[in-house]
């Protein structure tokens, strides 16, 4: 088993394009760390520098105690499963998950051993004879998973290895990876862009954007307590809402005002906030957090907001609404299912005030 330290790595490219920057981050022995971002964000690169497929332009690279910056990939006891899966067409299943022990000269009887085993935990046995053109896409994905197995490696990476399953497939891939990690009791760097890959699979999750790190936390912390608005808005579907709005001191009561609204801030935000005196900030609302009135728990007091419905989606524990402002600013709703809302409908919505995010106009940081 190990541990990894990404201290100060940067990579940066010849061209000026600096695709990691100064990535301070570690992962503990056993754990299951997801690096999630959008396309570009750097989060295969650093994926690819700790494989050592990509050589780094500054910092050291750790695994356990050992820095492996010039360490080639064959000796770093890693096991790396694609996007691609990169099997080989002409051979068995049995023998594409065989192959690399067999280049390091394995002995055969403890080959099919270990291949057994991994196929075995794998539920791939029945496949073994098997060639790659006669397997579906998940079963193509186990063998790929069962190929890093059999080596017994200290780390595990992954590089999008579910993103060519179908939706049903991808849930239940996920299920059996989260699995075969406590079984296996070994260290998973995962990579993805799919933020509910990560809240359901990751024991905490590394956020980047343009090659850098937003934060690092457990996946409810990621929610509940985002560090900027990029992170906010990143994690959770649908996606947070923002608003421009304005600090204003009522009544000796903190508000936060926007053009359709005007909320007070529970205690805890409000002493947060109160050093921003009277200034504009940016005001976060997740779906979750706008009820419809007749379909609401008992126990909130709700701050009504009403909006014109331009898109319903019915997803049968759920409905999301699109809706429009007076303003013009947009926002989406999760409802109760029960919820009877027609396109064009003007609504009034209650927002629960307690479940509010302020952020920095200026810096994005969380208040």
């Amino acid at each position: 088993m190990a541990s990894i330290t990404f201290d100060h790595v940067t990579k940066r490219y010849d061209n000026g394009f600096v695709a990691v920057e100064d990535l301070n981050l570690t992962v503990a022995d056993r754990e299951f760390l997801v690096l999630v971002g959008p396309s570009g964000c750097g989060k295969t690169t650093s994926l690819r520098l700790l494989a050592g497929l990509e050589t780094l332009s500054q910092g050291n690279l750790y695994i356990d105690d050992r820095c492996v910056n010039t360490l080639p990939a064959k000796d770093r006891n890693i096991a790396m499963v694609f996007q691609s899966y990169a099997l080989y067409p002409h051979m068995t299943v049995f023998e594409n998950m065989a192959f690399g022990l067999s280049l390091q000269g394995v002995p055969k009887s403890t080959i099919a051993q270990q291949v057994r085993q991994a196929a075995q935990q794998l539920d791939i046995e029945p496949l073994l004879d098997r060639k790659p053109k006669e397997l579906s896409g998940g079963q193509r994905q186990r063998v790929a998973v069962g190929r890093a197995i059999v080596r017994h490696p200290a780390v595990f990476l992954m590089d999008e290895p579910l993103s060519n399953l179908d939706a049903k497939l991808r849930v239940q891939a996920r299920a059996e990876l989260s699995k075969l990690h406590r079984q296996l009791g070994t260290t998973f760097v995962y990579v993805t862009h799919d933020q509910v890959e990560a809240m359901t699979m990751g024991t905490r999750i590394a956020v980047l954007n343009q090659g850098i790190l937003q934060q690092v936390a457990s996946p409810q912390v990621l929610y509940d307590r985002p560090h900027n608005v990029f992170v906010a808005g990143f994690m959770g579907s649908p996606a947070m809402n923002f608003l421009p709005a304005r600090l204003r001191l009522e009544a000796g009561e903190l508000r936060v005002v926007t053009a359709s609204l005007n909320l007070p801030l529970d205690p805890d935000l409000a002493d947060r906030a109160a050093g921003y005196g009277d200034r504009e900030v940016i005001l976060g609302l997740r779906p979750e957090s706008l009820y419809d009135p007749a379909h609401q728990p008992g126990n909130l007091a709700l701050v009504p907001l009403k909006a014109e419905v331009t898109v319903v989606e019915h997803m049968g524990n759920e409905a999301i609404l699109y809706l429009t402002l007076a303003d013009g600013q947009e926002v989406v709703a999760r409802v109760s299912p029960r919820s009877q809302f027609t396109v064009g409908e003007t609504v009034t919505l209650g927002v629960d005030s307690q479940r509010v995010y302020l952020f920095d106009q200026t810096t994005e940081l969380a208040i």
